[in-house]
C-alpha cells in the first residue's frame, strides 16, 4: 500500500490546520488516513468548526481503538503471571518455573507440553486469560474509563454537530405568513 493519503480539500485543510495525525510509534498511518477519510466523507465539513469536529471525531475514535488494543495487550502481557500462578498451584516451585520459561521460549512443542500439564487440571487458555485479566484489573479498569470518556466525548460532539446542522437548515429568508 502506498503511504499517500487520499486527496480531498477537507483532508488537506485538516492537515494544514492541525498538523500530522497523533500517532504512536508502530501505529498504522494508512489505517488512520482511511478512518479520517471515512469520517470526513460522512460529516462533509463546511466550516472550520465542522473541520475541528471532524478531526476530534477521528482522533477520539482512534484513541478508543488504541485503548482497546492496549487492554488486550495488557491481558496478553499478564499471561506470564497467570501461567506462573496456576503452575505454582499444581507443581513444585522449580518445575513450575521451568514450565513457565518453556511456555514462553517460542517453541510450539514447549507450549503444547505446558498446556497439556494445565489441561490435566482443567485449566485452559480461557482460564489463563481470565486470571491475567484479574491480575491486570487495575490497568484494564483504567483503559475502560478512557474508552468510555472518548465514546462520551464523540457522542457529545455528534449531538452538538447535529444541533448545528438543524440551525443551518433554518432558512432565514423564509417568513411565516400571518
Amino acid at each position: 500500500m502506498s503511504s499517500e493519503k487520499p486527496e480531498d480539500k477537507n483532508i488537506d485543510q485538516l492537515e494544514h490546520l492541525f498538523g500530522k495525525p497523533p500517532l504512536l510509534e508502530g501505529e498504522d498511518q494508512e489505517r488512520y488516513y482511511r478512518l479520517r477519510a471515512a469520517v470526513v466523507g460522512e460529516l462533509n465539513p463546511k466550516t472550520v468548526f465542522d473541520l475541528i469536529n471532524a478531526r476530534d471525531q477521528v482522533d477520539k475514535l482512534w484513541e478508543e481503538q488504541r485503548y482497546k488494543r492496549a487492554a488486550a495487550a495488557l491481558i496478553s502481557g499478564g499471561l506470564y503471571k497467570a501461567l506462573d500462578y496456576y503452575l505454582m498451584e499444581i507443581c513444585k516451585v522449580d518445575y513450575a518455573e521451568d514450565l513457565t520459561a518453556k511456555y514462553f521460549n517460542g517453541s510450539a512443542k514447549g507450549r503444547k507440553e505446558v498446556m497439556s500439564a494445565l489441561a490435566e487440571y482443567g485449566i485452559t487458555m480461557a482460564e489463563l486469560h481470565a486470571k491475567a485479566a484479574q491480575l491486570e484489573s487495575g490497568g484494564l479498569a483504567m483503559f475502560d474509563r478512557m474508552v468510555a470518556a472518548r465514546e462520551n466525548a464523540r457522542r457529545l460532539l455528534r449531538k452538538e454537530a447535529e444541533r448545528g446542522s438543524l440551525r443551518d437548515d433554518d432558512d432565514p429568508d423564509e417568513t411565516t405568513e400571518q
